[in-house]
């Protein structure tokens, strides 16, 4: 019973975490598409959910020694984390960038619009997979990492051979390049959080089972 307990502790404050990083993402994509003025990431949250999300998972790996479905979970969670606090940390540099870029709103890209809203219901499908342990949700996020990698490359072709190049165009190019290397960064980090969901769920991590 204190097992299942812990345990249950455990995801609560994995999804409390998942929700901090999604509202930050949230925030630094609004202020790209200029939706909203700049402001502060609560990154510090994030860190301290993660300090403690591993604390509980060793402690319950040492004292407790679980077997089967729950050291699924246990291992999942120690794993997933950090790439949920990954995401997290890009939240920050999406948003010290998507501030420089404001200062050219003319050279806007809807391409770049279309994938940061594609990246972000990434991250969200991939933490609700999670919650319903739903794997072929799971899976899904994983199949789309071929989109995000796709409009990427072709992102950056279209930044390295501009139609036309005002005085802003080079800090514009860069700029945005990084924004977009962030998005593709976060895509991959959704896939590693929906191939733990498929092990916590099946035993089985990148077609090999682990239990």
């Amino acid at each position: 019973m204190r097992l299942e307990k812990e345990i249950e502790n455990l995801k609560e404050m994995l999804l409390k975490m998942s929700d901090t990083v999604v509202e930050n993402i949230s925030e630094a994509i609004l202020v790209y598409v200029g939706k909203k003025e700049a402001s502060i990431i609560n990154d510090d949250l994030v860190d301290q959910y993660e300090r403690l999300i591993e604390e509980i998972c060793l402690t319950i790996l040492l004292r407790e020694r679980p077997y089967a479905s729950d050291l699924k979970q246990v291992t999942g969670i120690l794993k997933l984390v950090a790439d949920v606090e990954r995401i997290g940390d890009h939240a920050e540099d999406i948003m010290q960038f998507a501030t420089k870029l404001n200062q050219f709103p003319s050279e806007h890209m809807e391409a770049v619009d279309k994938l940061t809203s594609f990246v972000l219901e990434m991250l969200k499908k991939s933490i609700l997979s999670y919650v319903n342990s739903d794997v072929e949700l799971a899976n899904q996020v994983i199949k789309s990492d071929d989109y995000v990698d796709e409009k990427y490359e072709e992102i950056v072709e279209m930044l390295a051979h501009p139609q036309k190049e005002g005085e802003n165009y080079l800090p514009f190019a860069i700029y945005t390049t990084l924004v977009v290397k962030y998005l593709e960064r976060i895509a991959d980090h959704c896939v590693n959080i929906a191939e733990w969901v498929v092990y916590i769920v099946s035993g089985y991590h990148k077609d090999k089972k682990i239990y």
